[in-house]
């Protein structure tokens, strides 16, 4: 073979003429970040793959793509990890349940008319509900905005009792304080 090149043009022991395993690596270890084990890793070896490539001219791109996936999925995980450990309170995994169930039965009731027959019943089963989440938990941001929301609703049902008719005012309190409720426990919104 003229000039000690090889089949398939790469000379026998030629650095600058062979793959780059390190991009190849640094694109699998980004695309399996989402379990955020794989990141730092694969930034490591993304680097070492650029360094690489900057000798064999190959495997730039792979380097840039793992590295970007990896940036990725690091600023994902920042912005879903405190969202999935505020969702892991015993007293949000209570109110995202039964709870909220038992308070969109009560917002139900209220787009349709004051006088549903079970509105009374599915106040009092909302705010039991919601008092037996503030019980459940351990957060305190999570135990306030959920007393709130229990008080409003023990509100109303005073209001109910007295027969008087729920403001506005109160409902607009409810979904506010629904809505802190939400936040409190890490319900994502996009």
């Amino acid at each position: 073979m003229p000039g000690g090149s090889s089949p398939g043009g790469r000379s026998p022991g030629g650095a600058a003429e062979r793959g780059n395993g390190f991009a190849t690596t640094a694109l699998a270890l980004g695309a399996a970040g989402a379990t955020l084990v794989t990141v730092v890793p694969g930034v490591v070896f993304g680097v070492l793959g650029l360094r690489r490539a900057a000798a064999s001219g190959s495997g730039r791109v792979r380097c840039w793509l793992g590295i970007g996936l990896c940036a990725f999925w690091t600023v994902a995980g920042a912005y879903l990890l405190p969202h999935l450990i505020r969702a892991a309170d015993p007293g949000c995994a209570a109110y995202k349940g039964p709870a909220l169930t038992a308070y969109n039965k009560v917002i139900s009731d209220f787009s349709g008319s004051h006088l549903t027959p079970h509105l009374t019943a599915d106040v009092a089963r909302a705010a039991g509900a919601l008092q037996l989440a503030v019980a459940r938990s351990r957060d305190p941001a999570v135990v306030r905005a959920l007393s709130v929301l229990t008080h409003d609703l023990r509100t109303v049902l005073g209001k109910l009792h007295e027969g008087v008719v729920v403001p506005g005012l109160a409902m607009e309190a409810l979904n506010r304080d629904a809505a802190r409720a939400d936040a409190a426990c890490g319900t994502l919104r996009f």
